[in-house]
């Protein structure tokens, strides 16, 4: 997979979102038409994916009575109990097609039914700032339980807990939060490459491959360069900002000067290469 790729469609809500970030002062007549029909359309779908939770519920409801109150016992009970497992499965499989066009607009995924429909496959895509990302799929094996039978899910992530938390429960939780962890960590690892684009003052001296932690070296602009010592540390692994930013210099008169504390608030507010590119500006560094 490579960041050139994008996914077949982008979806309504894909389109939305970019028409607003474009801003309602630079489109005609016609766009403001499209917006509103969009906005509309989006209502339409997540009142559709309500619905399905429900209908999730009511079937994972239906799977644990019928677990509890049919155990197995002999041959005729064992085959009784198969033919209610199989007509389970393929309720849960009519509910997927119904998934399969809502989560592909909404949920930042694709579901697609493999194997004669013994398996699914799905794709995450990811994107930030509008820019299409790097796209990660998986195999899930319904045969038995769902089993996550191959992957490309970068190993930095904890598939593992997230699969022990939600996959045999709730796959719709399973999946939304593995794609939450995957854009925000694409968003994260974006900022690292546009932040090593930005040439002269600022150089980035650790990251990791989960990108959770990011320390700058800034070349504080004045009569005598001084440097600054930027860590941005990322509690919240669903999340494209630090939770945490901490300043540091040899000069303790600029670290907790009114415009480093600003840009401390810079950092928290908005991606890495943005503020540091607004800084710029303020003449805060070179």
């Amino acid at each position: 997979m490579n960041s050139q790729m994008e996914p077949v469609e982008q979806g309504v809500l894909g389109h939305l979102m970019a028409l607003e970030r474009g801003g309602m002062g630079q489109q005609d007549q016609h766009q403001s038409e499209r917006l509103e029909m969009l906005k509309l359309r989006a209502l339409s779908l997540r009142a559709k994916r309500d619905q399905l939770k429900q209908q999730t519920n009511a079937i994972k409801i239906l799977k644990d009575k019928i677990s509890k109150d049919l155990p197995l016992q002999d041959d005729d009970d064992a085959g009784g109990f198969i033919e209610l497992q199989k007509s389970l499965l393929t309720a849960w499989k009519l509910q997927l097609k119904d998934l399969q066009r809502s989560h592909h607009l909404i949920g930042g995924y694709d579901l697609v039914e493999c194997k004669e429909g013994k398996s699914v496959c799905v794709s995450f895509h990811t994107a930030f700032e509008g820019v299409y990302l790097d796209t990660y799929n998986m195999e899930l094996d319904l045969t038995r339980t769902v089993q996550i039978s191959r992957h490309n899910i970068p190993p930095s992530l904890p598939l593992e807990s997230f699969a022990k938390q939600n996959l045999q429960k709730d796959l719709k939780a399973f999946l939304q939060t593995l794609s939450q962890n995957l854009n925000a960590l694409a968003g994260r690892r974006q900022q690292v490459s546009l932040v090593k684009e930005l040439a002269g003052s600022v150089e980035v001296m650790e990251s990791n491959q989960l990108c959770n932690i990011l320390v700058l070296m800034c070349t504080a602009q004045g009569e005598t360069p001084r440097a600054v010592l930027c860590t941005l540390e990322y509690g919240d692994l669903t999340q494209c900002l630090p939770t945490r930013v901490s300043i540091e210099s040899e000069d303790k008169s600029l670290s907790e000067s009114p415009q480093w504390k600003k840009n401390q608030s810079l950092f928290l507010e908005s991606p890495a290469h943005t503020a540091l590119l607004t800084m710029r500006r303020m003449g805060s560094i070179a």
